[in-house]
């Protein structure tokens, strides 16, 4: 009879990061990326396959649960996730991947021949991935679903705080333009998720950009508000500085 071996936090980590960039629907043993990942860690398909189902249990943002059977060391990396998704999702790429290499398209791993930049671009690839995934690839705001025109907007930059970079909780999916004023701090959003927009932009263009006023919620993650706090004071504090 195989010994049943326990998953180590370094192989929950890197389900973990499959988890976030991989729909709920697609949880199965023949999934391209659930075979590579089982290969890199030494598990079966179906394994892992069943993990990334367990890790779902305990995602409290899912209207569809996993199977209620996380283990203790799921719980634990999961709460080592939510403290510092930075730090999780690194580790996993460092445990099991060679640099260049990745089990989900998006390695995070800076290799001795990779420069900083390219890895930058990595972990914001992957933050898109990752946001998209959680909002079904549909703007939050129009519901375009067009890939082109989408963009994984930061509540908080991605130079503004090196600890909420992956965080998914950092993350809204907005079609190129309100990304642009998002970024921009020429619109926000309330404590409801409603569109605030500044008033120092010309009446057409707020009314053009207001036509939808609410976020509609994702799937997994809904956006932090004390990080969306931080992205309000900052669009307050260009009011006044403007004289809006």
């Amino acid at each position: 009879m195989a010994v049943r071996r326990n998953w180590t936090a370094p192989e929950v980590r890197a389900a973990l990061a499959l988890y976030l960039v991989t729909p709920f629907g697609k949880f199965h043993k023949t999934n391209p990326a659930v075979i590579s990942l089982a290969g890199k860690i030494g598990r079966t398909a179906s394994a892992v396959a069943l993990k990334l189902s367990n890790l779902a249990a305990l995602d409290d943002s899912l209207p569809q649960k996993g199977m209620a059977n996380a283990s203790a060391m799921d719980r634990e990396v999961w709460a080592e996730f939510l403290s510092d998704p930075d730090f999780v999702l690194r580790a996993s790429n460092d445990a099991y991947l060679q640099p260049g290499e990745s089990f989900d398209g998006h390695s995070l791993r800076e290799g001795t021949d990779r420069i900083v930049e390219t890895t930058a671009r990595a972990g914001q690839s992957y933050f898109r991935d990752m946001i998209l995934t959680s909002y079904s690839a549909r703007c939050a705001l129009t519901g375009i679903e067009e890939p082109k025109l989408l963009v994984a907007s930061h509540i908080v930059g991605w130079a503004e705080d090196t600890g909420h970079r992956l965080n998914p909780r950092n993350g809204i999916c907005l079609n190129a333009l309100h990304d642009k004023a998002f970024d921009r701090h020429l619109i926000t959003f309330d404590e409801r998720f409603e569109m605030v927009i500044s008033d120092t932009m010309p009446r057409t263009a707020r009314e053009r950009l207001g036509e939808v006023r609410v976020l509609e919620m994702p799937a997994r993650f809904l956006p932090d508000q004390n990080l969306l706090e931080r992205h309000r004071a900052v669009f307050h504090d260009l009011q006044v500085s403007t004289g809006g």
